[in-house]
């Protein structure tokens, strides 16, 4: 699973240094510049984890994370920035931030801590996905529980389930399900997209997993 990350940094090498370092890990890197940059790209994409510099033309990152959290975009953020006094460090976790590291900083300690992070919003620990206090999905072994005791769900149910969860709140497309469930070299059903919605469906309801008429389903447990 490849993570998208906006990035907003001024310097221009460290920037580039960041994208090398992430992408290399299998990291989907967007940069920008500034915070009026950062916000459009928002508009337009959606992304798993914010790197935010503070201190950035046009927009702050402390404000273009306040807007964001007023719009009800709630997307892990860490601050990656110089400033080091304790008003500042208190004044990016009140805006939202996840994490705040200070510059300068070990590449693979960042990376330990996007780790962390990416684990804790999409609900995963140890293999685990967390639907809800009943359901749970067994990544490793590729299970779905409920109440500790596993249902019987086929491979391409759990691949949809999973997709369907990790997005949940937003429309997952039939383009994204093609992409999930079959290789390249075997030919869709859309047909058996149905036959797997509908067996989610009469686990989970009708109400659970919607219907988005042409354009795909959405998870809203």
């Amino acid at each position: 699973m490849s993570y998208k990350v906006l990035i907003l940094e001024d310097n221009t090498l460290l920037l580039q240094t960041l994208e090398d370092f992430l992408s290399g890990h299998g990291y989907e890197c967007t940069l920008v510049k500034s915070g009026k940059d950062a916000l459009k790209q928002c508009y337009e994409h959606k992304f798993d984890l914010y790197l935010l510099d503070v201190k950035v033309p046009d927009l702050s990152g402390f404000d273009f994370l306040k807007e964001l959290r007023a719009a009800g975009d709630h997307t892990p953020a860490i601050f990656v920035t110089s400033l080091s006094d304790q008003e500042s460090l208190a004044k990016g976790f009140m805006l939202g931030g996840d994490d705040y590291i200070k510059k300068p900083f070990d590449l693979d300690e960042m990376l330990l801590r996007i780790k962390a992070i990416l684990a804790r919003s999409k609900g995963i620990v140890d293999d685990w996905l967390v639907i809800d206090t009943s359901y749970k999905l067994n990544l490793a072994r590729k299970r779905l529980f409920y109440n500790q005791q596993e249902l019987d769900i086929n491979l391409k149910d759990f691949e949809l389930l999973y997709l369907l969860v990790k997005e949940r709140g937003h429309v997952v497309t039939k383009e994204m399900i093609h992409e999930r469930l079959w290789s390249s070299s075997e030919e869709i059903n859309e047909g058996s997209i149905r036959v797997y919605i509908n067996n989610l469906k009469k686990i989970f309801g009708k109400e659970v997993i919607v219907n988005i008429r042409g354009i795909g389903y959405r998870f809203e447990k």
